[in-house]
């Protein structure tokens, strides 16, 4: 059964024409004919991957393992991108009342999923541009099967728990230093990171605000992802190269050794040496923990321009005085620049002006040592990073988010962001799972067993109970199978 031949193309491929020929003949319309081979295909290979599954399961009931019966037929229904499927296949039962369908075992059918592989991957890669509802209705058009929201939902949940569960796998191998081959290799590495903020699901309707008040309730409708990207240098065209994204809703001590093995996916960190680190200077950003995953590499953490610049035109304004500071800070004169801020604060009058220049100055005197080291001009890409990558899809209009929801959906947008396909789900193989050798130890250890209860023996002398004889059928439960003993 191993064995494969080559498909006959060309001999296909005339069957066809001669079967859809009379069709444009009767419809000469080039758009009908059209819509009439693909909706034809799509039944065609429906009804072949149909009869495959039947024939191969004709095959496999020639190699049922010993000990095994056959129970009955069931009835199985797969969602594909060429339509659904529904198949009988046969049911079988061991010794110790275990059952099994044994073509999806062997096939790695995935038990109670209804979406193939091929299906499940089509509608993770799709919702992660549009609404659940727009993706389960384009999936009606691409196979004219009805799926619901929920199933969408699901399915992107599931495909976050894949691709979480796979950073968490290279932790454990990043502590075995299993050694790999990876694609990249660079002694200097760039890394950004930041917060974005993602509107929870509400269960009232919010009347309009003003933006005022939307800012000072954005902690109670709202939570922040913590995001990061990671690349080697930019080209000519100032195009990031070998770009890595990352984005989680965990907490500050986990989130670093995750980053760290989503880097090392792609990166070898034995080969950095110099780490070139960005944000916004926020109190789980400026104290990251990522020494620890690149122990041999020199760590400069810079202030993000972006960040530096609006606190500035915060307290400042679009003024020739905000232009003359930047360039201070830009300049790293640290002494001249404390002085030209305290001399302005004197100067100002009380109130919210000179509000405004001492929250700017205890900002800068907090990060004066990232001032200190300077403000790199090729840095500060991770603004754009969150809105092309996560806001554009997580912060419409009037949309919210679950906590789960929204780390799935941020997962998946960070993987295709980075290049990378989304993971196919695991087959179903439960032929040897932990549980089922449990009950074939619990069933041997009762066949060694004396059994409970004796029929009662006969003396010949006065009333005698009937003597019980239980016949084997189809609808008896599955854990009495093989346990009694029938007379």
């Amino acid at each position: 059964m191993k064995t494969t031949t080559a498909c006959p193309k060309t001999a296909i491929a005339k069957m066809l024409s001669e079967f859809w020929l009379p069709h444009l003949a009767a419809c000469e319309d080039i758009s009908k004919h059209l819509s009439y081979i693909d909706q034809s295909s799509r039944e065609i290979k429906a009804a072949a991957l149909k009869q495959n599954l039947l024939d191969y399961d004709n095959l496999l009931a020639k190699e049922v393992p010993q000990g095994w019966r056959f129970k009955e037929y069931r009835r199985r229904t797969l969602i594909t991108l060429e339509g659904k499927i529904t198949y009988m296949r046969r049911i079988y039962t061991e010794p110790s009342g275990i059952c099994h369908a044994y073509l999806d075992e062997v096939l790695g059918i995935r038990t109670r999923r209804q979406l193939t592989p091929d299906a499940f991957l089509w509608v993770a890669k799709t919702a992660a541009n549009m609404s659940f509802r727009k993706t389960a209705d384009a999936f009606f058009s691409r196979t004219g099967v009805k799926i619901s929201h929920w199933m969408v939902m699901n399915v992107v949940r599931e495909e976050g728990c894949l691709i979480l569960q796979e950073l968490y796998d290279e932790m454990e191998k990043a502590k075995k230093a299993a050694p790999k081959d990876l694609p990249l290799s660079s002694e200097m590495l760039y890394v950004e990171f930041d917060g974005i903020h993602i509107p929870l699901q509400k269960n009232f309707h919010e009347p309009l605000k003003p933006r005022a008040l939307y800012e000072r309730n954005r902690q109670r409708h709202s939570f922040e992802l913590k995001s990061a990207v990671a690349y080697a240098g930019k080209d000519s065209k100032k195009r990031r190269l070998g770009v890595v994204h990352l984005a989680l809703d965990e907490q500050a001590l986990l989130f670093w050794p995750l980053l760290s093995a989503r880097i090392a996916q792609d990166y070898d960190l034995q080969d950095v040496h110099t780490l070139n680190a960005s944000s916004d200077l926020a109190g789980w950003c400026k104290n990251h923990n990522l020494k620890e995953s690149f122990p041999q590499a020199e760590i400069n953490h810079f202030a993000d321009p972006y960040h530096v610049n609006r606190e500035v035109k915060r307290a400042f304004g679009n003024t020739k005085q905000a232009s003359h500071i930047i360039s201070l800070i830009y300049s790293r004169k640290v002494k001249k620049l404390i002085a030209t801020i305290t001399r302005v604060i004197k100067s100002a009058n009380k109130g919210r002006e000179r509000k405004r220049y001492v929250n700017l100055l205890s900002y800068l005197q907090t990060n004066i040592e990232m001032i200190r080291r300077g403000i790199r001009n090729n840095m500060g890409t991770m603004e754009g990073t969150n809105a092309h990558v996560y806001a554009a899809r997580m912060k419409v209009w009037g949309g919210g988010w679950s906590r789960a929801g929204a780390q799935a959906m941020a997962l998946i947008r960070a993987r295709l962001a980075s290049g990378k396909d989304l993971i196919a789900p695991k087959p179903d193989n439960v032929l040897f799972t932990d549980e089922q050798h449990r009950r074939r130890r619990r069933f041997a250890e009762a066949a060694l067993r004396k059994p409970s209860w004796r029929a009662h023996e006969s003396s010949g002398q006065g009333y005698e109970p009937p003597q019980a004889r239980i016949a084997l059928t189809t609808h008896m439960p599955a854990k009495y199978y093989g346990i009694i003993n029938y007379s």
